[in-house]
């Protein structure tokens, strides 16, 4: 069969862009993705391999209302080559594009719009921006009347998580019986466990944003740099234009410590950076499901993450890492815990990579296969 996919923008490195390119690499059909702001440069290498073709006009990639709410006019008037089914990428504003594209559809969805369905999300935005904030309170009761109509074009819907398929259904965008639950996987191949000695560091690894409060992981590393801690602190991830202002003010935070900002890493990088660091910080306050979690987990290296979102899903607490409240106390203490108990925390590293054995991307592709050819088949 021949696909189609449409993802707003790859322009990143991130959770959403590693499920196309794995969905589109293990499916048995033939994709052409289609996006309004493609960077080839500053995202995976291997979307280099696949037939990526970018829309015009292309849309801007601030997540603030205004420019939201204009990509989804954009996104909205596009008209797609024809395919047998479309299956939409949904983070944000990408449900727009079955306004002018009557063919059978189905959705993944990594999370609806968070300045608008995660209240957490949006008490940031008050208190970044309060005229931003107002304007979000304006529009948003247009912007849902259109986003639920475009909803009910799908004749299929895949929630990453738990958690999002609760946003979707607050969000009434379907009720929680109409959404599966699909997780992402992970490729335990490339993210080998790390079998050497540990080095003395922590990571947090992933894009650096706003949304991923790097800033707790930093406060942590410093809590516990004053009680004792020897070990490092290593951001490691992307940085787009829209967060400069944020990473400016991590470097800020983290003025005077030992800890190193290591940007655009490649994969390889990073698979060396969480196969050696005696343990992975994930400080993201609501995540929506969270890759690097399961990638840590799959080297051996147990996670520290905030106890909400995603992370709950994966992490087995005690087990395979901890689930912590939102503090930087409770995450320091935890920290000093793992540098102190290094050398006994070879079952946990095993069972973390035996967690991560759980989730698979050929059950992934395979499943989302054999929907689209559902839909292709049975068009509404």
């Amino acid at each position: 069969m021949n696909l189609a996919l449409y993802h707003p923008w790859i322009y990143l490195r991130g959770g959403a862009e590693r499920t196309i390119l794995e969905l589109v690499n293990r499916s048995r059909h033939r994709w052409t993705l289609y996006t309004h702001h493609y960077e080839p440069d500053a995202t995976f290498d291997g979307f280099a391999r696949l037939d990526v073709r970018e829309l015009h006009p292309r849309i801007e990639v601030r997540r603030s209302f205004v420019p939201l709410a204009r990509a989804a006019a954009t996104i909205a008037a596009a008209r797609l080559p024809g395919s047998d089914a479309l299956l939409v990428s949904s983070e944000s504003v990408g449900d727009f594009i079955v306004g002018r594209n009557p063919r059978p559809a189905a959705v993944y969805c990594h999370t609806p719009l968070k300045i608008l369905h995660d209240p957490r999300t949006r008490a940031a935005l008050r208190e970044r921006d309060r005229a931003k904030s107002a304007a979000l309170r304006l529009m948003a009761p247009s912007f849902e009347v259109v986003e639920r109509r475009a909803w009910r074009r799908y004749a299929h819907i895949f929630a990453n998580s738990e958690e999002v398929r609760s946003r979707i259904a607050l969000a009434r965008l379907a009720a929680p019986g109409a959404v599966e639950v699909l997780h992402p996987g992970v490729d335990t191949d490339r993210f080998a466990f790390g079998d050497r000695e540990r080095e003395p560091y922590f990571c947090v690894p992933g894009r650096i944003m706003y949304s991923k409060n790097v800033e707790l992981a930093i406060d942590a590393f410093l809590e516990a740099h004053r009680r004792g801690l020897r070990a490092r602190l290593v951001v490691a991830g992307a940085v787009d234009a829209k967060s400069e202002d944020y990473l400016a003010g991590l470097r800020e935070r983290a003025a005077g410590l030992p800890v190193t900002f290591d940007l655009d890493v490649s994969d390889e990088r990073m698979v060396t950076l969480l196969q050696r660091a005696l343990a992975v910080v994930f400080p993201s306050w609501n995540e929506d499901f969270g890759i690097v979690p399961l990638e840590s987990m799959a080297t051996g290296t147990p996670v520290l993450a905030v106890n909400a979102g995603g992370p709950r899903e994966t992490i087995r607490d005690g087990s395979t890492g901890w689930l912590l409240p939102p503090n930087a106390a409770g995450f320091a203490e935890r920290m000093l815990d793992v540098e102190a108990r290094a050398g006994e925390l070879a079952p946990m590293r095993r069972a973390a990579r035996e967690r991560a054995l759980e989730f698979s991307w050929d059950r992934f592709a395979a499943r989302v296969d054999e929907v689209m050819e559902q839909i292709a088949a049975n068009p509404a």
